[in-house]
């Protein structure tokens, strides 16, 4: 996740019930920032996690 314009990604690692899909927009806490799903890798071959979410901030 990043805010729009910026070129360094923060990492940070959820658990979603569904991975989302790009245009689509979430919150990572009740009364958090809302991001924009930019871009989405499925990740099949990992263990540990099924997708890699990039997301900006939108105001």
């Amino acid at each position: 996740m990043n805010n729009e314009g910026e070129v360094n990604w923060i990492n940070n690692y959820h658990h979603f019930d569904r991975i989302p899909s790009e245009g689509e927009y979430l919150a990572t806490e009740v009364a958090g920032d809302w991001y924009k799903v930019e871009l989405v890798v499925h990740t099949p071959i990992s263990e540990e996690m099924s997708a890699e979410i990039y997301a900006v901030k939108v105001n």
